[in-house]
């Protein structure tokens, strides 16, 4: 599994309102945890002034409800003892990788990479772009909405790619 955040502007008529002070963005922020293909699996949604560690904390449940054993990968933004200590209690081990270059260009490591191509098609959906919605579930059953078209569309192009259409 593969862990990051993402900061979403939101109007002031959204359910809740935070502000992300090293993005300079006031809305919400996104909780993402995708696996090695980019498929999510589960998102949380936060005001966007929330750590990274606590946004994901409460999905270690609902993955280890899934049936998920393994590893965590995820940015500078999760370490820490208390978070690994939390996360190992559902038997999932937090991998940390730094994600930049000393002169501050990101540069995805491994596969970490899929979580930010996971953003980047979500982003190709104007709807979820600026949060708009007045209550959190809605805005999570239009990312699920997306998610749903990205898969379908991927399984179309494979069927097509096999058929040799």
């Amino acid at each position: 599994m593969v862990a990051d955040s993402r900061s979403l502007r939101s109007a002031p008529t959204a359910w809740v309102r935070g502000i992300d002070g090293s993005k300079l963005v006031k809305g919400v922020k996104l909780f993402a945890v995708c696996d090695k293909h980019g498929s999510l699996l589960d998102l949380e949604l936060q005001p966007a002034n929330t750590d990274d560690r606590a946004g994901v904390l409460p999905m270690l449940p609902r993955l280890a409800a899934l049936g998920f054993e393994g590893d965590l990968l995820g940015d500078s933004g999760f370490k820490g003892a208390p978070f690994a200590a939390a996360a190992l209690e559902h038997d999932i081990h937090v991998s940390v990788s730094p994600g930049g270059t000393r002169d501050g260009r990101f540069l995805p490591n491994g596969i970490r990479w899929v979580v930010e191509r996971l953003f980047a098609w979500l982003s190709r959906y104007r709807r979820l772009n600026i949060v708009y919605d007045r209550a959190a579930d809605l805005f999570a059953g239009h990312i699920w909405n997306a998610m749903i078209s990205i898969i379908a569309c991927r399984l179309v192009a494979q069927t097509q790619a096999q058929q040799g259409v």
